[in-house]
């Protein structure tokens, strides 16, 4: 798909049920922190399919960006944005059970997506960054995620994996409960077969090689690279 970039091309007609088997790629637009424009087009041009969480639609325009879906309870979506994108299609999930993102990552799983970058979910309140970053476990390791900001991007990493990065780059560990088994390689302290209990983190790493070998034989951790998210490591 190629309609994600409203002032540069027309937007595709492609939807969830045409989406490709092929591990199409979605980029999913919360209603946190907006990013800058250079970061969110450059993601989306990597994107198959661009979904926006209820209020993250309000930060599209702006963006430059154009949602194919727009899903969630619908109650901080404004009806000028509504409007706007009258041609996305809305999905109102009315359960308060759960917030929109999981709403929008439950639709997306539904349609056969297996790889997300998460933009606007962390920042303004404190409560739904730490919520976002707790319920992506519910869906790793059948989706692979990305949450990214301006300047900075995090995978949740359960098992191996296996990261690039520029020699220099800060990388710190922050395990969700105790992590045993883990492994660093291709960074200034490695770790061979380490555990990290609860409250313990492993912040502040460098890399010292492009490539980056991570392993959490037990447990869950969010490994956050402070570089610029590029189309190298979607």
């Amino acid at each position: 798909m190629t309609g994600h970039a409203t002032d540069d091309t027309q937007r595709d007609d492609t939807t969830m049920k045409r989406l490709s088997a092929d591990s199409p790629i979605a980029l999913l637009l919360c209603n946190g922190e907006p990013p800058r424009r250079a970061l969110a087009r450059r993601v989306a041009r990597s994107c198959d399919i661009l979904v926006a969480a209820d209020g993250g639609a309000n930060s599209a325009p702006a963006l430059g960006l154009f949602p194919d879906v727009i899903i969630g309870d619908l109650d901080s979506v404004k009806p000028s944005t509504l409007r706007l994108f009258a041609d996305a299609e809305v999905v109102h999930v009315r359960r308060q059970d759960t917030t929109d993102m999981e709403k929008a990552l439950d639709h997306l799983r539904a349609g056969n997506v297996r790889r997300v970058i998460l933009l606007g979910a962390t920042g303004r309140r404190i409560d739904m960054t730490m919520a976002n970053l707790t319920v992506l476990w519910r869906y790793v390791p059948a989706m692979e995620i990305t949450i990214a900001g301006d300047g900075w991007y995090a995978v949740p990493v359960q098992g191996y994996r296996r990261m690039h990065a520029r020699v220099g780059t800060t990388l710190s560990i922050l395990p969700y409960g105790t992590c045993r088994g883990v492994t660093l390689r291709g960074l200034r302290y490695s770790l061979t077969n380490a555990s990290l209990g609860i409250g313990e983190v492993a912040v502040s790493n460098v890399v010292n090689r492009e490539r980056i070998g991570i392993t959490i034989g037990r447990g869950r951790a969010l490994v956050v690279v402070m570089a610029q998210l590029s189309p190298d490591h979607i």
